[in-house]
């Protein structure tokens, strides 16, 4: 007869057993051999686990690329969702898992720059562009997420205000470039604070701490992206994209900003809004 203690660790996304033989039928007390044999059988199974995981979110991933429901129109900008399978991954399997999702997300990308190539596809020729800021997308995700989940409520809804703040201000930065109305971009950076608080201190749940975390962790490893292939463009090759788009340099780094706002922020918003749900989800079925 055997009895398995199992507990579940959040930040490592694991699930460690330890087994404890009651009747000594199988291996008796003192056999180091058959606890050897139980730990290499669990590592095993480990490895197949997040190579699954692995291959099927970066499957996800190429296939939201391949068939363009990867992009979801907010217009006047088309936001992205190709990122979300690497936060995924990240959050629930650790940094290595999130990385190793977010190099295929990369070369996927390069990819589709040499085969189907646009005016400023070039950037994307570029591996230091195309893979980089993809792999980032999962080392930040799940270190946000884990040192947040780790700190203490009182920080944990410190970081949160201060993301919704930056995030207020942000979303109000790019309401202004689409609508020109400063009233009414500061109305909607202001509700969305507002909204924001009234979630974080009203809505109880009881896995608000964590849904916080991931979605912190969502935003800002989105954010990585964005910031790096945008800011990376601009060091290498900002004259080159100028010429591709016919404008002068210094249109050119307005237009990278505001695709910088533009885009960014909506696609953090989307990121968030998924990732949320779906790795609540996967941890209640691992528990």
């Amino acid at each position: 007869m055997l009895k398995y203690h199992c507990r579940y660790s959040i930040l490592e996304a694991e699930l460690f057993c330890t087994v404890k033989n009651l009747t000594t039928e199988l291996y008796p007390i003192g056999n180091k051999n058959g606890g050897e044999s139980m730990n290499a059988v669990y590592q095993t199974r480990q490895k197949t686990r997040k190579l699954v995981v692995i291959g099927m979110l970066s499957g996800i991933s190429i296939f939201l690329g391949l068939t363009g429901l990867g992009f979801i129109n907010i217009p006047p900008v088309k936001a992205t969702i190709m990122h979300i399978p690497v936060i995924i991954g990240a959050i629930i399997e650790g940094p290595i898992v999130g990385g190793l999702i977010g190099l295929v997300f990369g070369l996927f990308s390069m990819y589709q720059a040499f085969t189907a190539p646009m005016p400023t596809s070039f950037m994307f020729w570029n591996p230091i562009i195309a893979l980089v800021p993809r792999i980032l997308i999962g080392v930040v995700s799940y270190y946000v997420y884990a040192s947040m989940i780790k700190g203490s409520k009182k920080n944990l809804k410190a970081t949160s205000i201060i993301s919704s703040l930056i995030l207020g201000v942000l979303l109000f930065v790019s309401s202004e470039a689409l609508t020109n109305s400063l009233t009414i971009s500061a109305i909607i950076g202001v509700l969305f604070f507002l909204a924001s608080m009234i979630i974080m201190f009203k809505f109880k749940h009881k896995n608000k701490e964590e849904a916080l975390s991931i979605g912190t962790a969502s935003v800002l490893g989105t954010l990585v992206n964005t910031i790096g292939v945008l800011g990376l463009t601009y060091v290498f090759y900002l004259e080159r994209y100028a010429s591709a788009l016919g404008i002068s340099e210094h249109a050119a780094k307005l237009t990278l900003a505001g695709i910088g706002v533009t885009n960014g922020i909506p696609e953090a918003f989307i990121s968030a809004l998924i990732s949320i749900p779906v790795i609540l989800g996967v941890r209640k079925i691992l528990r």
